[in-house]
Protein backbone atom coordinates (compact mmCIF):
# COMPACT_ATOMS: atom_id res chain seq x y z
CA UNK A 1 0.00 0.00 0.00
CA UNK A 2 1.39 3.55 -1.25
CA UNK A 3 1.41 6.25 1.86
CA UNK A 4 0.92 9.84 0.98
CA UNK A 5 2.87 12.03 2.61
CA UNK A 6 2.57 15.35 3.47
CA UNK A 7 3.05 18.34 0.75
CA UNK A 8 6.06 20.52 0.61
CA UNK A 9 7.50 23.29 -1.34
CA UNK A 10 9.75 21.23 -3.51
CA UNK A 11 11.51 18.31 -4.23
CA UNK A 12 14.62 17.19 -5.55
CA UNK A 13 15.32 13.40 -7.15
CA UNK A 14 18.87 13.00 -6.55
CA UNK A 15 21.69 15.01 -4.21
CA UNK A 16 24.44 15.27 -6.68
CA UNK A 17 25.67 18.86 -7.34
CA UNK A 18 22.51 20.32 -9.32
CA UNK A 19 20.36 18.89 -5.88
CA UNK A 20 22.68 19.81 -3.47
CA UNK A 21 22.70 23.63 -5.25
CA UNK A 22 19.03 23.91 -5.01
CA UNK A 23 18.80 22.42 -1.47
CA UNK A 24 21.36 24.82 -0.39
CA UNK A 25 19.62 27.98 -2.45
CA UNK A 26 16.24 27.35 -1.90
CA UNK A 27 17.00 26.26 1.89
CA UNK A 28 18.86 30.15 2.71
CA UNK A 29 15.95 31.39 1.04
CA UNK A 30 13.49 29.61 3.48
CA UNK A 31 12.33 27.13 0.80
CA UNK A 32 10.71 23.58 2.15
CA UNK A 33 13.05 21.07 0.34
CA UNK A 34 13.28 17.36 -0.05
CA UNK A 35 15.97 15.40 -1.63
CA UNK A 36 15.11 11.70 -2.83
CA UNK A 37 18.67 10.16 -2.97
CA UNK A 38 18.31 6.07 -3.87
CA UNK A 39 21.94 5.54 -2.37
CA UNK A 40 23.52 5.81 0.89
CA UNK A 41 24.77 9.36 2.42
CA UNK A 42 28.46 9.91 2.50
CA UNK A 43 30.95 12.22 3.91
CA UNK A 44 34.50 12.58 4.17
CA UNK A 45 34.64 10.28 7.08
CA UNK A 46 33.07 7.64 4.50
CA UNK A 47 36.16 7.99 1.85
CA UNK A 48 38.73 7.30 4.68
CA UNK A 49 41.69 4.78 3.74
CA UNK A 50 39.80 4.63 0.05
CA UNK A 51 42.68 3.84 -2.15
CA UNK A 52 41.54 0.42 -2.86
CA UNK A 53 42.16 0.21 -6.72
CA UNK A 54 39.97 -2.70 -7.66
CA UNK A 55 37.23 -1.88 -5.62
CA UNK A 56 36.57 1.34 -6.52
CA UNK A 57 38.26 1.92 -10.29
CA UNK A 58 37.76 -1.60 -11.25
CA UNK A 59 34.27 -2.67 -9.60
CA UNK A 60 32.86 1.15 -9.68
CA UNK A 61 31.36 0.66 -6.01
CA UNK A 62 30.73 4.33 -5.88
CA UNK A 63 29.10 3.91 -9.12
CA UNK A 64 24.90 2.67 -9.95
CA UNK A 65 24.91 -0.90 -10.16
CA UNK A 66 24.55 -2.00 -13.54
CA UNK A 67 23.44 -5.65 -12.53
CA UNK A 68 20.58 -4.31 -11.07
CA UNK A 69 19.77 -1.19 -12.81
CA UNK A 70 21.34 -0.50 -16.51
CA UNK A 71 21.08 1.62 -19.06
CA UNK A 72 20.89 1.11 -22.82
CA UNK A 73 23.49 2.10 -25.56
CA UNK A 74 23.41 1.72 -29.31
CA UNK A 75 26.45 2.54 -31.68
CA UNK A 76 24.57 4.25 -34.81
CA UNK A 77 20.74 4.71 -35.07
CA UNK A 78 20.23 1.32 -36.98
CA UNK A 79 20.96 -0.44 -34.35
CA UNK A 80 18.83 -1.88 -31.64
CA UNK A 81 19.85 -0.45 -28.07
CA UNK A 82 21.14 -2.95 -25.71
CA UNK A 83 21.75 -3.02 -22.23
CA UNK A 84 25.09 -2.08 -20.98
CA UNK A 85 27.16 -4.55 -18.71
CA UNK A 86 30.15 -2.58 -17.63
CA UNK A 87 31.03 1.04 -17.71
CA UNK A 88 32.73 3.27 -20.25
CA UNK A 89 33.02 6.78 -20.32
CA UNK A 90 29.83 8.22 -18.54
CA UNK A 91 30.10 7.29 -15.05
CA UNK A 92 26.67 7.45 -13.09
CA UNK A 93 27.20 7.89 -9.06
CA UNK A 94 24.88 6.99 -7.00
CA UNK A 95 24.94 8.18 -3.23
CA UNK A 96 24.86 11.48 -1.73
CA UNK A 97 27.06 13.16 -3.79
CA UNK A 98 26.39 11.53 -6.49
CA UNK A 99 29.30 11.57 -9.75
CA UNK A 100 30.34 14.96 -7.84
CA UNK A 101 32.07 12.54 -5.52
CA UNK A 102 34.10 10.65 -7.68
CA UNK A 103 34.55 13.26 -10.47
CA UNK A 104 38.50 14.55 -11.51
CA UNK A 105 37.54 18.50 -10.57
CA UNK A 106 37.68 19.55 -13.95
CA UNK A 107 36.35 22.83 -13.85
CA UNK A 108 35.73 23.79 -17.43
CA UNK A 109 33.29 26.67 -18.88
CA UNK A 110 31.35 26.90 -21.94
CA UNK A 111 32.71 29.63 -24.08
CA UNK A 112 30.23 32.55 -25.75
CA UNK A 113 30.69 31.11 -28.69
CA UNK A 114 28.81 27.88 -27.15
CA UNK A 115 26.30 30.13 -25.87
CA UNK A 116 25.49 31.94 -29.34
CA UNK A 117 26.85 29.02 -32.18
CA UNK A 118 24.03 29.80 -34.40
CA UNK A 119 24.26 33.23 -34.33
CA UNK A 120 28.16 33.32 -34.19
CA UNK A 121 28.50 31.23 -36.60
CA UNK A 122 26.42 32.34 -39.25
CA UNK A 123 28.21 36.01 -38.48
CA UNK A 124 31.62 34.20 -39.38
CA UNK A 125 30.85 32.24 -42.70
CA UNK A 126 27.22 33.71 -44.09
CA UNK A 127 23.91 32.49 -43.22
CA UNK A 128 23.70 30.20 -46.41
CA UNK A 129 26.46 27.87 -45.18
CA UNK A 130 24.43 25.92 -42.64
CA UNK A 131 22.57 23.24 -44.50
CA UNK A 132 18.61 23.11 -43.81
CA UNK A 133 19.15 19.87 -42.04
CA UNK A 134 21.57 21.18 -39.40
CA UNK A 135 19.47 22.02 -35.89
CA UNK A 136 21.89 23.94 -33.93
CA UNK A 137 20.41 26.73 -32.17
CA UNK A 138 21.15 29.54 -29.97
CA UNK A 139 20.78 28.69 -26.18
CA UNK A 140 18.67 31.57 -25.53
CA UNK A 141 20.80 32.86 -22.90
CA UNK A 142 24.29 34.13 -23.41
CA UNK A 143 27.93 33.98 -21.56
CA UNK A 144 27.67 37.48 -19.84
CA UNK A 145 24.30 36.82 -18.50
CA UNK A 146 25.55 33.19 -16.99
CA UNK A 147 29.27 34.40 -15.70
CA UNK A 148 27.90 35.94 -12.43
CA UNK A 149 26.63 32.79 -11.75
CA UNK A 150 29.60 30.88 -13.04
CA UNK A 151 31.66 33.18 -10.63
CA UNK A 152 29.30 32.09 -7.40
CA UNK A 153 30.11 28.49 -8.09
CA UNK A 154 33.59 28.80 -7.99
CA UNK A 155 33.62 30.91 -4.85
CA UNK A 156 31.50 28.17 -3.39
CA UNK A 157 33.47 25.46 -4.88
CA UNK A 158 37.13 27.02 -4.55
CA UNK A 159 37.85 26.50 -7.53
CA UNK A 160 42.06 26.79 -8.43
CA UNK A 161 43.39 27.62 -11.73
CA UNK A 162 44.66 30.29 -13.86
CA UNK A 163 43.27 32.33 -16.94
CA UNK A 164 43.20 30.83 -20.40
CA UNK A 165 44.88 32.80 -22.77
CA UNK A 166 42.42 32.11 -25.59
CA UNK A 167 38.95 32.80 -23.55
CA UNK A 168 37.47 35.95 -22.28
CA UNK A 169 38.94 38.00 -20.12
CA UNK A 170 38.43 37.13 -16.30
CA UNK A 171 36.41 39.71 -14.03
CA UNK A 172 38.60 38.13 -11.23
CA UNK A 173 41.10 35.81 -9.66
CA UNK A 174 40.33 32.24 -9.03
CA UNK A 175 39.45 31.73 -5.57
CA UNK A 176 42.38 29.90 -5.35
CA UNK A 177 46.25 29.59 -7.25
CA UNK A 178 46.59 26.54 -9.75
CA UNK A 179 47.88 23.56 -8.82
CA UNK A 180 51.57 22.97 -8.48
CA UNK A 181 53.97 22.20 -11.28
CA UNK A 182 55.79 19.78 -12.00
CA UNK A 183 59.34 18.93 -13.76
CA UNK A 184 57.20 17.52 -16.65
CA UNK A 185 54.61 20.12 -16.88
CA UNK A 186 57.44 22.87 -16.74
CA UNK A 187 58.94 20.64 -19.97
CA UNK A 188 55.86 20.66 -21.42
CA UNK A 189 54.92 24.47 -21.06
CA UNK A 190 58.15 25.18 -22.28
CA UNK A 191 57.61 22.76 -25.68
CA UNK A 192 54.59 24.19 -26.36
CA UNK A 193 55.37 28.40 -26.17
CA UNK A 194 57.89 27.12 -27.95
CA UNK A 195 55.36 25.83 -30.89
CA UNK A 196 53.58 29.47 -30.39
CA UNK A 197 51.14 27.44 -28.29
CA UNK A 198 49.27 28.97 -24.99
CA UNK A 199 49.42 26.06 -22.40
CA UNK A 200 48.01 27.33 -18.89
CA UNK A 201 46.87 25.07 -15.79
CA UNK A 202 43.43 24.47 -16.18
CA UNK A 203 40.60 25.41 -14.00
CA UNK A 204 40.56 22.64 -11.28
CA UNK A 205 38.37 20.93 -7.86
CA UNK A 206 41.13 19.95 -6.38
CA UNK A 207 42.07 22.56 -3.65
CA UNK A 208 45.23 24.34 -4.23
CA UNK A 209 45.21 25.59 -0.86
CA UNK A 210 43.04 25.59 1.98
CA UNK A 211 39.61 27.89 1.48
CA UNK A 212 36.47 28.41 3.20
CA UNK A 213 33.92 29.57 1.14
CA UNK A 214 31.26 32.05 1.29
CA UNK A 215 28.94 29.96 3.18
CA UNK A 216 31.41 28.87 5.88
CA UNK A 217 32.83 25.56 4.55
CA UNK A 218 36.20 25.00 4.54
CA UNK A 219 37.95 22.90 1.81
CA UNK A 220 41.54 20.97 2.61
CA UNK A 221 44.70 21.37 0.80
CA UNK A 222 45.14 18.86 -1.91
CA UNK A 223 47.86 15.96 -0.89
CA UNK A 224 48.68 15.59 -4.64
CA UNK A 225 47.76 11.78 -3.90
CA UNK A 226 46.08 10.76 -7.38
CA UNK A 227 43.67 9.04 -6.10
CA UNK A 228 40.62 11.26 -7.72
CA UNK A 229 38.82 10.07 -10.60
CA UNK A 230 36.57 7.18 -9.25
CA UNK A 231 37.46 7.69 -5.86
CA UNK A 232 36.19 9.37 -2.69
CA UNK A 233 38.74 12.45 -1.23
CA UNK A 234 39.38 11.83 2.45
CA UNK A 235 41.34 14.73 2.55
CA UNK A 236 38.13 17.25 2.19
CA UNK A 237 40.03 18.50 -0.37
CA UNK A 238 38.50 17.84 -3.51
CA UNK A 239 35.06 20.12 -4.42
CA UNK A 240 32.24 17.95 -4.10
CA UNK A 241 28.65 18.38 -2.70
CA UNK A 242 29.67 16.18 0.09
CA UNK A 243 31.70 19.31 1.92
CA UNK A 244 30.19 22.18 0.23
CA UNK A 245 26.46 22.36 -0.89
CA UNK A 246 25.04 19.90 0.93
CA UNK A 247 26.02 20.45 4.86
CA UNK A 248 25.28 24.16 3.76
CA UNK A 249 21.35 22.59 3.03
CA UNK A 250 21.37 21.01 5.66
CA UNK A 251 21.95 23.94 8.27
CA UNK A 252 19.03 25.38 7.06
CA UNK A 253 17.10 23.38 8.65
CA UNK A 254 14.60 23.97 5.47
CA UNK A 255 16.12 20.47 4.02
CA UNK A 256 15.33 17.07 4.39
CA UNK A 257 17.44 14.44 2.92
CA UNK A 258 16.23 10.91 2.41
CA UNK A 259 18.47 8.00 1.55
CA UNK A 260 17.64 4.41 0.35
CA UNK A 261 14.67 6.60 -1.67
CA UNK A 262 14.37 5.35 -5.43
CA UNK A 263 11.76 7.48 -7.22
CA UNK A 264 9.89 5.31 -9.95
CA UNK A 265 7.18 7.94 -11.11
CA UNK A 266 6.20 11.84 -11.30
CA UNK A 267 2.74 12.73 -11.00
CA UNK A 268 1.31 14.76 -13.01
CA UNK A 269 -1.93 16.70 -12.96
CA UNK A 270 -2.24 17.26 -17.04
CA UNK A 271 -0.35 20.47 -16.93
CA UNK A 272 1.99 20.59 -13.97
CA UNK A 273 4.06 18.06 -11.96
CA UNK A 274 2.68 17.43 -8.97
CA UNK A 275 4.94 14.88 -6.45
CA UNK A 276 6.33 11.69 -7.16
CA UNK A 277 6.20 8.17 -6.44
CA UNK A 278 9.46 6.41 -4.44
CA UNK A 279 10.40 2.89 -2.87
CA UNK A 280 12.49 2.77 0.33
CA UNK A 281 15.06 0.45 -1.27
CA UNK A 282 15.83 -1.25 2.56
CA UNK A 283 12.01 -1.83 2.96
CA UNK A 284 10.20 -1.99 -0.25
CA UNK A 285 7.81 0.17 1.51
CA UNK A 286 6.15 2.79 -1.40
CA UNK A 287 5.71 6.61 -0.95
CA UNK A 288 4.02 9.24 -3.10
CA UNK A 289 5.66 12.94 -1.90
CA UNK A 290 3.88 15.83 -3.31
CA UNK A 291 5.40 19.32 -3.82
CA UNK A 292 4.60 22.20 -5.52
CA UNK A 293 7.98 22.10 -7.29
CA UNK A 294 9.43 19.02 -8.54
CA UNK A 295 12.82 19.57 -9.68
CA UNK A 296 14.80 16.02 -11.28
CA UNK A 297 18.54 16.36 -10.70
CA UNK A 298 19.66 12.67 -10.95
CA UNK A 299 22.14 12.35 -14.07
CA UNK A 300 20.96 13.02 -17.58
CA UNK A 301 19.69 9.70 -18.29
CA UNK A 302 17.97 8.81 -15.40
CA UNK A 303 16.17 12.41 -15.70
CA UNK A 304 15.22 11.37 -19.27
CA UNK A 305 14.32 8.02 -18.30
CA UNK A 306 11.34 9.35 -15.32
CA UNK A 307 10.60 12.03 -17.97
CA UNK A 308 9.55 9.12 -20.63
Amino acid sequence: MVKTLDKVDVVTVGIGWAGGIIASELGKAGVKVVGLERGENRTTEDFQMIHDEYRYAIRHDLMQDLSKETITFRNNPDEVALPMRQFGAFLIGTGVGGAGSHWNGDTWFFSPYDFQIKTMTEKKYGKNKLPKEYLIQDWGITYDELEPYYEKFEKMAGTSGEPNPLRPERKREYPTPPMKSTPMLDRFEKAAKNLGLHPFRLPSGNISESYTNPDGKTLNQCQYCGFCETFGCEYGAKSTPNVTVVPTALETNNFELRTHANVVAIHHDGKRATGVRYVDVQTGEEFDQPADVVVLTSYTVSNARLLL
